[in-house]
């Protein structure tokens, strides 16, 4: 019993750990997570997805290279592959893999946020399920969870070595 309380509250804390590597880390380094929440760009980025975007000199960027950028909106992510630059203009012209039609309006350089360097399916479900208020929920009780099962631990240890002791 004393072993499987070790060993389930370090799984939980490796788990844990590993989910923190995957989704907070890469912010330290200025890369960052977003969620893929449409088909857009099927199958090179699946909805479910997480695709870690990066910073670039928007002086580099050419046809066929896929950007990330804010919609006029200010407030909306999008993550499309240039089919046209723009230089005069300082702008591009985007269309998702999976859609017909190129995007309607250009999109100036000041709204680039950068590139995907590496996208990692279904982890996306993951992230949005752990930033939903039953998310959250289940971290806290994991939590709790590890610290219930590191004081059953030890106290299975002291009463092992009290039975040794009489």
């Amino acid at each position: 019993m004393r072993l499987l309380c070790k060993w389930s509250a370090l799984g939980i804390c490796g788990m844990l750990a590993v989910l923190t590597m995957l989704l907070a880390l890469p912010g330290l380094f200025g890369i960052h997570p977003l969620l893929v929440q449409s088909g857009s760009m099927e199958p090179e980025y699946p909805v479910g997805s997480v695709i870690y975007v990066k910073s670039v000199d928007k002086a580099g960027l050419s046809n066929g290279d896929v950007v990330t950028f804010y919609l006029p909106d200010e407030e909306t992510l999008v993550t499309h592959r240039i089919v046209r630059v723009d230089e005069e203009q300082e702008a591009i012209y985007t269309k998702g893999d999976a859609n017909e039609l190129e995007d309607q309006a250009a999109t100036p350089f000041s709204r680039i946020v950068g590139v995907p360097v590496i996208c990692v399916p279904w982890l996306g479900y993951l992230a949005g399920y752990l930033a939903s208020g039953m998310g959250k929920v289940g971290i806290i009780l994991l939590v709790v969870l590890v610290c219930l099962l590191s004081w059953m631990e030890g106290a299975l240890v002291r009463e092992q070595e009290e039975v040794k002791g009489v």
